[in-house]
This record gives structure tokens, C-alpha cells and sequence, in this order.
């Protein structure tokens, strides 16, 4: 694990491999289609402007399956290791979503080059990047580009520049890809006949504000479903209070506790 830690410092990314078992990676592949389904029925009955039908922004919330996988980066080591390696502290959940790289399709993110931290914050590890392969990622298929070291760069490279220079991440089901979210990435063009599925999530400080406010849109009362690990990783420890009376809370009561 040493190795992995000097390709994040260095390269910006690393590879864990077959950390998600494959029979599970299995059960969240047969309950994706729902999952795409709901989204996709949310945002044109809200005029959303996102056109792909394979991508479930916030895809956390109200999936069983994928809480059940959250659990499972716990229960296997992964959240320990980003924030020994990464973060040097503890970390919550900035966002958890679904992507289906659709054959042919080029709606959204393909071939956008973008980093998923608004500014730049080399060397502080605000936000932290992770993509779970559901399917086995190949030159193909759109394996996700990164660009090496471009981590500790504050301007944008030029396209001709990541073309030439970026590496696509072939891996297997299962396999997590991590990289500092300060690194230049694209989705690449599924050029096969199948889709290619992935769960990818972000993980930041505890004041980093969360994509999605997860303690609230899961439920405040669902915290005492979760252990310890879990509610803290999902932010219920990491909430702002609301008035005086709760910052002044009891130390059991208290909504900021990260």
C-alpha cells in the first residue's frame, strides 16, 4: 500500500484492486436500471437540462444497495485508508452517484476535460475523487483519462495537450480508481457495443459543504440506523446548526462534532 500512497502524491492517483467483491458488484449492476429510470424521470419532469440517460447524480439517497456499498468502503479498509494516506484526518461523504457510459454516447462528460474542485487547493486535501468500476474498464469502452501530476497545476491544459499526454485507467469490476481531485480527467467515448457502469464519489474534509446535504435528504432520524463510522462518513457529524440553542447543545447533541 506504500507504492499506492507515493502514485497519489505524485502522479495524483492510484489503483485498489478487486476491493468490491464480484458477486456484489453484481447486485448493484441489477439495480441500476432503476436507479437511471427515477433520475431520469425527476429531471424531465423538472425540465433538467441534462440530456444522458446514464447518469444518477446523488444516486445514494433511496438506494439501499448503494448505502449497503458505502458500508462496505468502510467495512474493507478504503475510508481508513484515504484519510491516513490523504487526508490525515477524518473525511465525510461530498457525493455518490451512478454513470453509464452509454455506446456512442458524447451528451455530458465525454472527452470534458475538468477537475471536480471548484478552484484550486494543491497541497490542502479538501476533496478526494474515487471511481468503483462495474464493469471492466478497457481502452474501449471509455476508460476514464487522467493526467498525470497535472494535480499540482493551477492552469487548465490545453485539449491537444491532454490528448497527448493523458493515460487511460484499464481495470477490472471491482477495482477502485482514487485520484486527488485537483487532477485534469475525461470521460472517454464507449466506442463498443456495451455500456460501462461505475459508482463514482467524492469524499472531503468535514467543513467542505456535501454535494447533496445527505443527512437531510436521507433523514436526520435515520442516523441511529447507522454505526458510528457510518453516520460520521455520511456527515450527521458535520451538520451547521440552525439556531444558538444547538450550538450550545449537549456534547451527545451536538450537530457538529467532526
Amino acid at each position: 500500500m506504500k507504492n499506492l500512497k507515493t502514485d497519489l502524491e505524485i502522479k495524483g492517483y492510484c489503483k485498489l484492486d478487486q476491493k468490491i467483491d464480484l458477486s456484489f458488484v453484481e447486485k448493484i449492476n441489477k439495480n441500476l436500471p432503476k436507479i437511471f429510470k427515477k433520475h431520469e424521470l425527476i429531471r424531465r419532469e423538472n425540465k433538467n437540462p441534462i440530456k444522458s440517460n446514464g447518469i444518477a447524480i446523488n444516486a445514494l439517497v433511496g438506494s439501499d444497495v448503494l448505502l449497503e456499498c458505502l458500508q462496505m468502503l468502510i467495512n474493507n479498509g478504503v475510508v481508513d485508508w484515504i484519510e491516513e494516506n490523504y487526508f490525515n484526518t477524518h473525511c465525510i461523504l461530498n457525493s455518490f452517484s451512478a454513470l453509464s457510459n452509454i455506446p456512442g454516447e458524447n451528451k455530458v462528460f465525454h472527452r470534458n476535460v475538468h477537475r471536480d474542485i471548484r478552484g484550486f487547493s494543491y497541497p490542502s486535501p479538501l476533496l478526494l475523487n474515487m471511481l468503483i468500476m462495474l464493469d471492466d474498464f478497457t481502452e474501449e469502452n471509455g476508460a476514464t483519462l487522467l493526467l498525470p501530476k497535472s494535480h499540482k497545476e493551477n492552469k487548465k491544459p490545453s485539449d491537444l495537450y491532454f490528448n497527448n499526454n493523458a493515460v487511460k485507467t484499464i481495470g477490472k469490476a471491482g477495482d477502485i480508481l482514487i485520484w486527488n481531485s485537483n487532477l485534469y480527467h475525461a470521460s472517454g467515448v464507449n466506442e463498443t457495443n456495451k455500456i460501462r457502469r461505475a459508482l463514482p464519489i467524492t469524499f472531503s474534509l468535514p467543513y467542505y459543504k456535501q454535494l447533496l446535504d445527505y443527512p437531510r435528504a436521507i433523514g436526520y432520524d435515520k442516523s441511529k440506523e447507522f454505526n458510528n463510522k457510518m453516520s460520521a462518513l455520511l456527515g450527521y457529524d458535520a451538520r451547521v446548526p440552525d439556531k444558538i440553542e444547538n450550538w450550545y447543545a449537549p456534547l451527545d447533541k451536538l450537530l457538529y462534532k467532526n
